[in-house]
């Protein structure tokens, strides 16, 4: 926001002292409350800008935003033009317990404002603080910056080998959250043992759903050897499976994770991995062939299709044939033109009147139709579903061997 445009909000009048205000307008709420720090009133009893924040934070201890706007929402991936072995992760986490973070706002009614999307305002885990969130958990594990794996997924600094300098493998998706509230830490006086000044902390709190995407990409593996580069997709998707876990559910994301905060719950919904380029069907009971197989109508006798005459009834031209040339056809056939057959005729005149004249396509049984023209295969893509971190490191392992199992064959 443009400081004139805070300006104009903090002209604003309220006689009443705050009664006029709407505890929803962050920012005319902001405003009033830099203006009355400005003015010398931010200790007024009842009228002062600490009074004015109690009574904000009292209504925002849990609030409920608007829907995320489609452009927001996070959907499929299209693997077809990443390189073989290309990957996704997607599912949607459940707080437990609330998620911190710290916005570079400096213009805010308390200091610690949650980290917000620039223009439709909502709570969010930049796709930078996903990367680097990941990469701490992996080092918790063990796994040393040198290592050449973790060098390969991260990538590395532009200032330690500005010739090698590369973003690495993993590319992450912002997460954004529809629900804000409030945490208070009041710092007791070690004397008295009474807290007097309350610190806000802006927050997403627990029970609040988020969707996180993760894409891996191959891309510096070009023209090299698919043995290796398999061997290697296989390595990193079970490393990457195992390093998710251990964020959400030990040691979290976001501001205070040594305090418990930031952690998931180890249940997921929507849980999927795609992996492109990979033949591979996961184990499943085959349908049943006679359910599968499409019903067939029961069509009269006179009608070859649903919109097409039987070609007994279709002359020459593509009509109706007449009943003299149809009685004809039967008596050809060594068959009396009996009553049956001129009722047979009757039904097809009647459809052919009624409909058939109305279908813009030829009726003769001579002319085959025009084959279909040939599709192109679809890109294979391996998926499997998971509901929990534990089943997602689980289906890691069962790619990640059918992705070893194809680096041997290629």
């Amino acid at each position: 926001m443009k400081p004139d445009y805070y300006a104009f909000l903090g002209e604003k009048e309220y006689p009443n002292g705050f009664a006029g205000i709407d505890y929803c307008d962050v920012d005319a709420v902001t405003a009033r409350y830099h203006q009355l720090v400005a003015t010398g009133h931010k200790d007024d009893r009842n009228s002062g800008a600490n009074e004015l924040r109690s009574q904000w934070a009292k209504q925002r201890l849990n609030v409920d935003l608007e829907p995320l706007p489609d452009l927001l929402k996070q959907s499929d991936i299209s693997l077809a033009h990443l390189p073989l072995g290309a990957f996704y992760i997607q599912f949607e986490f459940c707080l437990l317990k609330p998620y911190l973070s710290r916005d570079d706002n400096q213009f805010y009614i308390v200091d610690n404002p949650i980290v917000r999307e620039k223009v439709f305002r909502y709570p969010m885990v930049r796709a930078t603080a996903w990367k680097g969130s990941l990469r701490h958990a992996l080092w918790q594990l063990g796994h040393e910056t040198k290592d050449e794996q973790i060098r390969r997924l991260f990538g590395t600094a532009n200032d330690e080998k500005p010739e090698e300098g590369n973003d690495g493998r993993l590319y992450f998706y912002p997460t954004f959250f529809t629900r804000t509230s409030l945490e208070i830490i009041n710092p007791h006086d070690r004397k008295r043992r009474v807290g007097k000044n309350p610190i806000f902390i802006e927050s997403v709190p627990a029970d609040t759903a988020g969707t996180f995407t993760l894409l891996y990409a191959p891309v510096d593996r070009g023209g090299q050897s698919k043995a290796e580069t398999f061997r290697q997709i296989a390595a990193d998707l079970q490393q990457i499976a195992q390093g998710l876990g251990a964020l959400f559910t030990t040691y979290g994301f976001g501001a205070k994770t040594s305090s418990g905060f930031g952690l998931a719950a180890n249940a997921v919904d929507d849980g999927v991995i795609v992996v492109g380029g990979l033949e591979y069907q996961p184990e499943a009971t085959p349908p049943d062939a006679a359910a599968s197989a499409p019903a067939q109508p029961d069509l009269p006798r006179y009608l070859a299709a649903p919109d097409q005459l039987h070609p007994d009834f279709v002359s020459a031209a593509g009509g109706l044939v007449s009943e003299a040339d149809y009685q004809r056809l039967i008596e050809g056939r060594g068959h009396k033109y009996a009553k049956k057959d001129k009722q047979l005729y009757g039904k097809a005149k009647s459809w052919w009147e009624r409909e058939g004249q109305q279908l813009a396509q030829p009726l003769t049984a001579a002319v085959e139709p025009e084959p279909p023209p040939q599709q192109p295969a679809p890109y294979p893509l391996a998926r499997e579903t998971f509901a929990t971190f534990d089943k997602l490191s689980t289906k890691a392992q069962t790619l990640a061997a059918a992705l070893e199992q194809m680096g041997g064959v290629v």
